[in-house]
């Protein structure tokens, strides 16, 4: 092999390896631009207890927090329930109130924080009617079809399963303990 046939085989190996660098390049910023504009949320959905600290009492909460780790800004328009399987599968949206929940509709930047509450306090029977009229089936397979549901602007769902306390205290109400 004469040295001009190997300068062209290096130029041959060189022209691959450069396209397939290119290729490699394109590929990521596809990824990268993708992954800017995917609506991405922290999720936790259980039982708070807020401490006010004046002396009054404490007072519990079921909390729904949910934080933007997405580069894109998110409008939540609202919260919400879902229960069952196929044809069975039940929804409700759930309102919120008090002073220490964020209010429908919000707009969370990237790292932002939105905590919608229902306080215990205020809807005493609350835990006791969600348990018996909108779950209803109690039972452990039931349950563990239960999720939450955040509603945003751009028509996206995310679901959640609750904190196992959570569905301890759903259990509790089918013993009548609560």
């Amino acid at each position: 092999m004469t040295l001009d046939q190997k300068t062209q085989i290096v130029a041959a190996v060189g022209t691959w390896l450069a396209g397939l660098a290119t290729l490699a390049v394109v590929l990521v910023a596809l990824y990268l631009a993708r992954r800017t504009e995917k609506v991405r949320l922290d999720v936790h959905v259980g039982l708070r207890v807020v401490v006010i600290g004046d002396g009054s009492p404490f007072q519990e909460h079921l909390s729904m927090m949910v934080t933007n780790l997405g580069e894109r800004p998110v409008t939540v328009n609202t919260v919400g329930r879902a229960v069952g399987k196929g044809k069975q599968r039940r929804f409700c949206i759930q309102p919120v109130s008090g002073p220490f929940t964020t209010q429908f509709p919000t707009d969370l930047a990237h790292g932002k924080i939105a905590n919608f509450m229902v306080s215990f306090l205020a809807t005493p029977g609350w835990l006791r009617d969600f348990a018996t009229g909108f779950v209803q089936d109690l039972s452990d397979n039931s349950l563990k079809t239960l999720v939450a549901q955040i509603h945003t602007s751009v028509g996206q769902t995310i679901e959640v399963r609750p904190e196992r306390p959570l569905i301890q205290r759903l259990k509790e109400c089918a013993t009548g303990k609560i």
